[in-house]
């Protein structure tokens, strides 16, 4: 039977990863970030410009043929991606899927968040203009 890590360890061997340092050189250069956390997460502090597609709603959202999908996602196919959750396990399982999906050039960054964060690279309180579910009152993480 196989557990969450056993998920994610399987979707490591088969995608692209960066480090903190490596995914700060990529943004620096214009990467599109995608990040994958719940929308409290993404609320309390993300890299500036990031689309938020909760894991949970990704394949609805970047599906060819589903009504409700994110443009900004769905045609972006061809475009380099950097996924990012809090630790690098949901973007892990996310890469995966993109790349199973058609997206051509997505990299996951290994540490997430966290990994950003302790590093010292900018984070910015960003709007809910960017997110795919919106709250009705966003959550408060402290």
């Amino acid at each position: 039977m196989k557990g969450l890590m056993d998920y994610i360890e399987e979707a490591k061997q088969q995608i692209n990863e960066v480090s903190a340092e490596e995914g700060h050189a990529l943004v620096e250069k214009g990467i599109k970030v995608l990040d994958v956390r719940e929308p409290g997460e993404y609320l309390a502090g993300a890299i500036e410009g990031a689309i938020n597609v909760p894991r949970g709603v990704l394949e609805p959202a970047a599906d060819l043929n589903y009504p409700g999908a994110n443009p900004a996602l769905r045609d972006a196919r061809d475009d380099a991606w950097l996924v990012v959750c809090l630790s690098g396990g949901r973007a892990a399982l996310a890469t995966k899927t993109l790349n199973e999906m058609g997206f051509s050039n997505v990299t996951n960054l290994v540490g997430g968040m966290g990994g950003w964060q302790a590093a010292g690279y900018p984070m910015v309180i960003p709007s809910d203009e960017n997110m795919t579910v919106t709250l009705k009152e966003p959550c408060r993480i402290d």
